[in-house]
């Protein structure tokens, strides 16, 4: 018997390191995907502050507003945001769907989604990163579709139209990093409940 009990302890003690060398391993993940994406979150706002870093990007097409384009990547930042709320379970589909469905009304946000979306949709990470984007792709087309805005253009004609020709430049780099400022914010986040 006092064997037995000797082998229980043994067998908790040993689950006990692993699940300890787990963790600790996950939250060295982590620390350094905070540490990323905070130096990617950093470089984004070099870039909308400054058109000459912002060019460093990629080609910078010649007509465009400083203005819109400081809109668009400001949107980014938003989407990447609540991707990080919504994938911790802070926000809940309903209240993300209310969040897309006002982004939506403006038309600087139905801008980005307009050449966001294929690349978004499309180099989704995980289930829930995909579920994610799908919401919000449903309730842009929920709202473009509205009596209230103006219809979908010759690009829109399909909520599941593969067409890329929509993309721009200056939006490619700032939705490959989406991804990042989404870590670096969901990090932040968890940082600061800790505390």
């Amino acid at each position: 018997m006092a064997q037995l009990g000797s082998a229980v302890i043994s067998v908790l003690a040993l689950v006990g390191v692993v699940l300890t060398l787990n963790y600790q391993a996950r939250e060295t993940k982590r620390a350094r995907e905070e540490t990323r994406r905070q130096a990617i979150s950093d470089l984004l706002r070099m870039a909308m502050n400054d058109p000459d870093l912002d060019e460093c990007w990629g080609p910078v097409p010649a007509p465009d507003d400083p203005k819109s384009r400081k809109q668009l990547l400001y949107t980014n930042m938003i989407i990447a945001a609540w991707a990080m709320s919504y994938e911790t379970g802070a926000t809940p589909e309903q209240r993300l769907r209310y969040n897309a469905n006002e982004l939506f009304r403006g038309p600087v946000g139905r801008e980005y989604w307009r050449n966001a979306r294929e690349s978004r949709l499309s180099t989704s990470a995980n289930r829930r990163e995909r579920r994610f984007h799908k919401v919000l792709d449903e309730d842009y087309w929920r709202v473009a579709n509205s009596s209230s805005l103006r219809s979908p253009t010759v690009g829109e004609s399909s909520p599941t139209s593969k067409d890329g020709r929509g993309l721009t430049a200056n939006l490619l780099w700032a939705t490959a990093g989406a991804g990042l400022t989404a870590i670096i914010c969901r990090l932040t986040w968890k940082r600061h409940q800790m505390r």
